[in-house]
């Protein structure tokens, strides 16, 4: 029989210690991944929740209608309606310059919904009408910002 180099390896002491020091890695490494856990899951949750909740289902599928209004009044007039005109230039022919030259009768949209919050939803172009901003201040409300986390956007 061959012995070990190592006698110190054999013995029953050193054998408990090894063992000890693996199960104390194991703790180490679940304690990180607890802590990770416990500050990560709450945003993750509300994040999903908010991205994936029926308002927000709501609130995209209105946002996604009037885009397509949008961009019909786009491709009949040129431009998209000025910010002043709104999106009620989707519903009824603007008054205020630049006036449509072939607006669509019937409008672009059968009406302006508000969002799930009963908000109205925000419309801004620039000034030479080739771009807007559409979105929904979700349920934080205006008092949230545009920069809140809760605004819900196109994608």
């Amino acid at each position: 029989m061959r012995r070990s180099s190592f006698p110190s390896q054999r013995h029953p002491a050193f054998l408990f210690l090894q063992r000890g020091l693996a199960r104390l890695r194991w703790i180490i490494v679940l304690a990180a991944l607890a802590v990770i856990a416990a500050l990560g899951l709450p945003q993750l949750v509300s994040r999903i929740s908010h991205d994936h909740g029926p308002q927000a289902q709501t609130a995209e599928s209105d946002l996604r209608a009037i885009s397509a209004g949008l961009e019909q009044y786009r491709k009949d007039n040129g431009r998209y309606p000025s910010t002043r005109q709104g999106l009620l230039a989707l519903v009824i022919k603007p008054v205020h310059a630049p006036v449509p030259a072939n607006w669509q009768i019937g409008g672009y949209v059968e009406r302006l919904p508000r969002d799930p919050w009963g908000n109205s939803y925000q419309y801004g172009a620039d000034e030479d009408g080739a771009s807007y901003q559409l979105f929904s201040f979700g349920e934080a409300g205006p008092e949230g910002g545009e920069d809140d986390s809760h605004v819900i956007r196109l994608h």
